[in-house]
């Protein structure tokens, strides 16, 4: 689509980066957890083990003790045993505790002195310990594990000691020796059995989990591919957006090698609400791409085409890089862009305003670019060429600031004065009337044409001001001229604000007969695109003023997208064709047809035509010959004070036999 800068490039794709594997990360993750589990069960089944060989223990030792307490007089606590004695107890403990598990056992007293041990028992056993200790004073059976040394091996022993005390109220302790390993190894094998049992469900249970995550992890694997294309693509025409722009604007900004000269290019379709209001929204998404693809087509390696939204594009070039360059890929895009295109049948050719913006020199951050950029597209607008930023265009600094504060003032000193550019009847050839336009008579600066303060009109709220003083400076000067007996009429321009008014109607009415003035005479000039933007509001107005007897005049007919239709339904008198067709006409053919199709057309309607742009003697002959009623043009008169019109309305009619331009006066 376009090219991108390397480093631009690496930070974009970081916005649309795509995670690790979601199926990895479970498996890892389960696995890890798996283990963890399977680890804690083997500790609690051998700590369960541990205390169930325990318990056995102890009651074993239990019931071992009151065995030996019914064999056991209290004075064999307090000396030597007798052989009968030990070999009972001997007996006893063969026959009631020894065995493969069981080696060793002894009866002490409480203060640690073993009275009898069986034959290889350790010498600590039914010592004084702290474990025996605790269990005399709490007469509760205790056990602990000890390394016991038997048969001169040491050897890991579960020792129990089981309290017992005499009918003379002497106590004593029953210790048993019982061998872990066995203990140990059962522990071991319940907690394995049991593990695997458990590690064998998780398994399988991970196993069937498997196919599913990885159609989750597709899935979410899409979604994120369409939100990554979201994030940074237009969805209607695939261009970036303005996030991804943003992104690149940015890296260009801040270059690791220090910052570098580029160029940005605000795009604004001209009239692009016609298209949309007229034939629909769908049929305008079918023009923005098709504007899309022929910008992408235009640009080249280290160029990003880019929608910020609406009908606007922006363009960002590491190529031109001065004003001359930019300037020239201007001129290219909008050749790219021209052409005719068809939607729902009607022909359409795009045409664009496009402003410019350079980096470093007219900023330095994204914003800045663009909002200089933009700036420069209005001037664009105004001029109808590709503008390049310049601090005087900005609407919005202190220079236009304070011009709009020296036009309130100018408007209340009446600084403003009315000029009037002739309009001639060109089959007779005498002013029949004349277009009011306004200028400023600076105090200091002179004598300051439209287009160097007009703009900053409706950025300071002054539209309305401006209508009235004009319509009532004209009407003035009409009264002046009916006064001295000069049939003619006076066209004033109103705009899209005025017809918004509601008051706008019974305002024109107040102003007609403050002068008393017939509204016949005055013409209001409203654009075509107003009327195609605001037809149902502006309809309305106009019906009011037209039922006054006050005429209206269709201004730069033929260069909207209004359709032809549409005229049967506006309330106007006057059609006045653009001086782009009347340019033309002596040259092209087709703009020749042009103008006699809309003379022919209007006729048709009951509609009167006025050419503007009339320029050379051609110009008025080709006019004539296409029955064109008015002509108004330089050729005929420039805009002249009120003095040098009335001037020349006096003179006899010189066009009904030759062309005979009138004198030109000076301001």
């Amino acid at each position: 689509m376009s090219g991108v800068a390397p480093g631009s490039a690496r930070s974009l794709a970081a916005l649309g980066q795509r995670p690790p594997r979601l199926t990895i990360r479970v498996v890892v993750y389960t696995a890890i957890l798996i283990g963890i589990g399977a680890a804690t069960l083997l500790v609690f089944i051998r700590h369960f083990e541990r205390g169930r060989a325990e318990s056995t223990a102890r009651l074993q030792a239990s019931v071992v003790t009151q065995g030996v307490v019914d064999r056991l007089a209290p004075s064999d606590l307090l000396g030597p045993l007798t052989p009968a004695r030990k070999a009972e107890l001997r007996q006893l403990l063969e026959t009631r505790v020894l065995d493969d598990e069981t080696p060793a056992a002894a009866v002490a007293t409480a203060d640690g002195r073993v009275v009898y041990a069986t034959p290889g028992a350790d010498s600590s056993l039914g010592s004084l310990s702290p474990v025996l200790r605790e269990s005399i004073l709490s007469g509760v059976v205790t056990s602990a594990l000890v390394d016991a040394r038997t048969d001169g091996e040491t050897t890991r022993v579960l020792r129990t000691y089981s309290p017992f005390r005499l009918t003379n109220g002497s106590t004593g302790v029953v210790a048993i020796d019982k061998d872990y390993a066995p203990i140990a190894r059962s522990a071991r094998q319940a907690a394995i059995a049991v593990a695997a049992i458990l590690e064998l469900v998780l398994i399988l249970l991970w196993l069937c989990l498997i196919p599913m995550m990885r159609r989750a992890t597709k899935s979410i694997h899409r979604q994120l591919d369409t939100i990554a294309q979201l994030a940074l693509h237009d969805d209607l025409t695939g261009l970036a957006n303005r996030a991804r722009l943003g992104a690149h604007l940015d890296e260009l900004c801040e270059p690791p090698s220090g910052p570098h000269a580029f160029s940005v290019f605000f795009i604004d379709l001209d009239r692009f609400k016609d298209v949309n209001d007229t034939l629909g929204h769908d049929r305008g998404n079918e023009l923005l791409v098709e504007v899309a693809n022929r910008l992408s087509r235009a640009v080249g390696e280290g160029e990003l085409v880019a929608r910020l939204g609406g009908d606007e594009f922006a363009v960002v070039s590491e190529n031109a890089t001065d004003a001359d360059a930019a300037l020239s890929l201007a001129e290219r895009l909008s050749g790219a862009m021209g052409g005719m295109f068809e939607v729902a049948g009607i022909g359409l050719e795009p045409q664009a305003s496009i402003g410019i913006a350079l980096a470093p020199a007219h900023g330095s951050t994204r914003d800045e670019l663009l909002r200089c950029a933009d700036i420069a597209m209005y001037a664009a607008k105004r001029s109808g060429a590709p503008r390049v930023y310049a601090r005087e265009l900005d609407d919005h600094s202190p220079v236009r600031l304070g011009m709009a504060g020296e036009l309130r003032r100018a408007l209340d000193r009446r600084e403003l004065v009315v000029y009037y550019q002739p309009q001639f009847d060109l089959a007779e050839g005498r002013i029949r009337g004349s277009e009011a336009l306004v200028r400023w008579r600076h105090p200091t600066l002179g004598l300051v044409e439209p287009d160097q303060f007009l703009a900053a009109i409706e950025p300071a709220g002054l539209t309305r001001r401006l209508t009235r003083y004009v319509l009532e400076e004209a009407l003035a000067q009409l009264r002046d001229w009916h006064d001295a007996g000069l049939d003619l009429g006076v066209a004033v321009n109103v705009s899209e604000r005025d017809l918004a008014d509601p008051g706008f109607p019974d305002e024109v009415l107040e102003i007609l007969a403050q002068h008393g003035i017939e509204p016949s005479a005055l013409e209001l000039e409203v654009t075509e695109d107003i009327l195609v933007r605001d037809s149902v509001r502006a309809g309305g107005r106009l019906d009011r003023i037209v039922a006054t007897g006050v005429r209206i005049a269709i201004d730069d007919f033929g260069i909207g997208y209004s359709s032809l239709g549409q005229l049967k339904s506006v309330p106007a008198q006057t059609l006045k064709i653009d001086r782009s067709f009347v340019a033309g006409m002596a040259t092209d053919r087709r703009d020749a047809a042009i103008v006699r199709s809309i003379v022919a057309l209007a006729h048709d309607l009951g509609l009167e035509v006025v050419a503007e742009g009339v320029e050379t003697d051609e110009h008025v002959a080709w006019l004539r010959a296409a029955g064109c009623d008015v002509g108004q043009g330089y050729h005929l008169g420039l805009p002249l004070p009120s003095e040098a019109v009335t001037v020349a309305a006096r003179r006899p009619p010189e066009l009904a036999a030759a062309v005979a331009p009138l004198e030109r006066a000076t301001a």
